[in-house]
C-alpha cells in the first residue's frame, strides 16, 4: 500500500535524522488517516517544541484512550496529572498542523450558555448583586485608610532550577524530574519509558556570576541538550568575567559536545591557566583528546582530576571507562568502587560493572548489571547499547536485537552496536541483512577487526569466497595474535581450494594454541586438507598426532574419524604366500576429503563476540 510504503521512507528519514523530511511524510499520512495512533506517536518525536509534542500525544490518545505510551508521555510532560483518567482532551492547535486542514469546532460562547440555563441564570444574578455589595463596603473601609507605598519589584525571567552544591556532589532519596532531552528521534523519546527519574549526579560546580541570565541560559541549554546555544551563552560570560575557571569549563565542554575537541581543548588549557586546581578542566581535556584519536593516553590528565579533588564522582567514572577500553579490569573496578562510595546506585556505575564482566568472561553477571543500569535510569543511552550486549553473549540474539534497535534509532554512529545487530542477523541465518549491517560497522571504524571477522564469517555461508579471505586477512592483520581469526582464514583458503595455502594458516594457527583441544581441532582439519591435497605423508602425521592426545580433548566422533583415514594411508602388512596374487593398483589416498561446505554459524572452536567497546 502506498501508505506503508510512505511510513516506511518516514521511518528512514528518521534514522538518518532527517526530521524535516520525517514531519512532512508523517503530516501527509495524518491527513489521510489522524486515527492512526503510530503516525501521531512518531510526529511526537520530530515536532519542534513542547506544546506541539502534547498536541501529537493528545491526538494518539484520542485515537486510543488506552495507550500507555501517549499517557506516560503528557504525564512526565506536565500535561496530565499522574492519577488523572486518560480520557482525552481537544488537543490545542498548532500552527504546524494547519497543514492537516482540518479545523477544530469553535467552542459556544459560555455567557451565552450560561444565561440559557435557567438555574445558573438565577445563581448568576445572585452572585453578581453579592459582588456589587462586597465592592460598596470596601470602597467605604478603604477611604477611613491611608494609601500605602506601593513598591515596584523588577523580576529577572531564571531557569527554574535548584543548584546543586559547588564543588562537592552529595548523594540524595529525592527523586527529581528531568527535561526531557529533545535531540533524541524515536516513536517515543526515552524518558516517556521511565516510571520514574532517578537521582542523577550533581554538577560539579555552578557558582553565581555577575552575568546571570548569560550564565543561566548557558546552563539551561546545557541541560536540554542544545549545546549550540549553550556555547553563545557561556562564550558571553567568559567575556564578561575572563578570570572565572568554571566557565572555560562550561566552555570547553560545549564545543566537546557539538564535536569541535580542537576548540575545547583551547577553552580547557585557559582554564587550566587561570587556575591550574580546578580538576574538572583536565576531565574534559582527556575526553577531548580521546574525541581527537581514541588511542590517545589521557591517563595523566585523569589521574590529575582525581588527585585535585578524590571526591569528585565524574572522574572516577570516566577514568574507569577508559580502563575499561584498555583491558586494565581491575584498575576499573578501584575506581567503580570509590564512586560508588561517594554516589552509591549511580546508574553508570552499573552500566561499568556490566562492561568489566563482560571483559572477564562472566556474562550472566554481565547480564545482570546491565539490566540494573537499564532500569535505574532508562535515558542512559549506553545502557541498551550493553544490554545488547549482554544478551548476545548469553546467546539471546532475539533480545539482543531490540535494544541494539532501540540504541540504533538514537545513535548511529557506533561501530559496535551496527556488529551486534549484524550478528543478531547472521544467528538468525538471515546473511544479506547481516552483511549490510557489518558494513555500516566497518564505514564507522575501519580498524574494528571484529566486523571484518563476522562479515568474513557472512561471506563463507554466502559461498564468496575470496570476498571472506579478504575480510579475515585484514582482520588478522589488525588482531595478528588470534587464534580465532588464523582459524578462520584457514577455513577461507580452504573453501576456495587454496590447499597450501590452507595448510600453512592451520599451521600457524598453533603458535596461539593454549589447550588441547585446539590443538585437536588444528590436527584434525590440517589432515584433511593434507588429504584433498593428496599429501598423505603430512596427513598420516596428523592423524597419529591427534589420536596421541588426550582422550578428552578429542571428540570421539573425530578420533573414529582419524582411525579410519589412517588405516586407509598405511597398507596392512604383507606375508609370503605361494600364490601369485597382483599387486593391487596404488592410489595417493584412499579419501579424497572435499572442500567444507559451511551450512552453520562458522565459529571453530567457541563462540566469540565482541567483548572490548571501541571507542568511536
Amino acid at each position: 500500500m502506498a501508505q506503508d510504503k510512505m511510513f516506511q521512507e518516514a521511518m528512514e528519514a528518521i534514522e538518518k535524522g532527517e526530521r524535516s523530511r520525517a514531519r512532512d511524510l508523517l503530516t501527509r499520512l495524518i491527513r489521510s488517516n489522524a486515527s492512526n495512533v503510530d503516525y501521531w506517536l512518531w510526529m511526537s518525536t520530530v515536532v519542534d517544541n513542547p506544546g506541539e509534542r502534547v498536541f501529537c500525544l493528545e491526538s494518539a490518545l484520542k485515537a486510543d484512550p488506552n495507550n500507555e505510551a501517549a499517557r506516560r508521555g503528557l504525564v512526565l510532560m506536565g500535561a496530565r496529572p499522574p492519577a488523572e483518567d486518560v480520557t482525552p482532551v481537544p488537543p490545542i492547535h498548532r500552527k504546524w498542523a494547519d497543514d492537516l486542514n482540518k479545523e477544530l469546532e469553535p467552542p459556544k460562547n459560555i455567557f451565552k450558555r450560561v444565561w440559557e440555563n435557567p438555574v445558573t441564570r438565577m445563581v448568576s444574578i445572585l452572585a453578581a448583586a453579592a459582588l456589587l455589595i462586597g465592592l460598596v463596603s470596601l470602597g467605604i473601609y478603604g477611604a477611613t485608610r491611608q494609601p500605602e507605598e506601593v513598591v515596584f519589584i523588577r523580576v529577572t525571567p531564571v531557569v527554574t532550577r535548584t543548584p546543586a552544591p559547588t564543588l562537592t556532589p552529595t548523594s540524595t532519596a529525592t527523586r527529581v524530574v528531568r527535561s526531557p532531552t529533545p535531540t533524541f528521534v524515536g516513536p517515543t523519546p526515552l524518558w516517556m519509558f521511565l516510571d520514574e527519574t532517578y537521582t542523577p549526579v550533581p554538577m560539579y560546580v555552578n557558582t553565581p556570576h555577575p552575568v546571570v541570565e548569560a550564565y543561566r541560559a548557558g546552563i539551561s541549554s546545557y541541560e536540554r541538550g542544545n549545546y549550540t546555544s549553550m556555547l553563545d551563552f557561556i562564550g558571553q560570560a567568559v567575556t564578561a568575567e575572563p578570570d572565572a575557571v568554571d566557565l572555560y569549563f562550561h566552555q570547553g565542554e560545549a564545543y566537546r559536545l557539538t564535536g569541535k575537541y580542537q576548540d575545547a581543548i583551547r577553552a580547557y588549557n585557559q582554564g587550566i591557566a587561570v587556575n591550574a586546581n580546578f580538576a574538572p578542566n583536565y576531565m574534559g581535556r582527556a575526553l577531548a583528546n580521546l574525541g581527537i584519536d581514541p588511542s590517545t593516553v589521557v591517563i595523566d590528565d585523569l589521574d590529575k582530576a582525581i588527585e585535585l579533588d578524590p571526591d569528585y564522582v565524574d572522574a572516577y567514572l570516566e577514568r574507569a571507562a577508559y580502563l575499561l577500553s584498555e583491558g586494565e579490569v581491575d584498575a576499573a573496578r578501584a575506581d567503580l568502587m570509590a564512586a560508588e562510595a561517594l554516589f552509591p546506585g549511580a546508574p553508570r556505575i552499573y552500566m561499568l560493572n556490566a562492561q568489566a564482566f563482560i571483559l572477564e568472561g562472566d556474562y550472566t553477571s554481565a547480564l545482570e548489571m546491565a539490566k540494573l543500569a537499564y532500569e535505574s535510569d532508562r535515558t542512559l543511552l549506553p545502557a541498551y547499547l550493553v544490554l545488547g550486549q549482554a544478551y548476545m553473549l548469553n546467546e539471546d540474539p532475539d533480545q539482543a536485537l531490540y535494544y541494539i534497535n532501540i540504541y540504533l534509532r538514537y545513535e548511529t554512529e557506533n561501530s559496535l552496536a551496527w556488529t551486534l545487530a549484524g550478528l543478531s542477523y547472521f544467528e538468525a541465518e538471515i546473511y544479506d541483512q547481516a552483511v549490510e549491517r557489518f558494513d555500516k560497522a566497518i564505514a564507522i571504524n575501519p580498524n574494528f577487526a571484529d566486523a571484518y571477522y563476522y562479515r568474513g564469517s557472512a561471506y563463507m555461508i554466502l559461498e564468496d569466497y575470496q570476498a571472506a579471505v579478504n575480510d579475515l586477512v585484514i582482520a588478522l592483520n589488525l588482531v595478528p595474535n588470534s587464534y580465532d581469526y588464523s582459524i578462520q582464514l584457514a577455513h577461507a583458503l580452504w573453501a576456495d581450494e587454496r590447499l597450501t595455502m590452507a595448510y600453512r594458516q592451520f599451521s600457524s594457527a598453533q603458535q596461539w594454541v593454549t589447550e588441547d583441544s585446539q590443538r585437536a581441532y588444528i590436527y584434525y582439519h590440517r589432515a584433511q586438507v593434507s588429504e584433498q591435497a593428496f599429501n598423505t605423508l603430512d596427513a598420516k602425521t596428523d592423524w597419529e598426532a591427534l589420536l596421541a592426545l588426550p582422550e578428552e580433548a578429542v571428540p570421539a566422533d573425530w578420533r573414529t574419524f582419524a582411525q579410519e583415514h589412517l588405516a586407509a594411508i598405511i597398507p596392512p602388512t604383507r606375508t609370503n604366500t605361494p600364490t601369485a596374487t597382483p599387486r593391487p593398483t596404488r592410489t595417493s589416498t584412499a579419501t579424497a576429503t572435499p572442500p567444507p561446505t559451511f551450512t552453520s554459524t562458522p565459529k571453530p572452536t567457541s563462540t566469540r563476540y565482541p567483548t572490548r567497546t571501541p571507542r568511536p
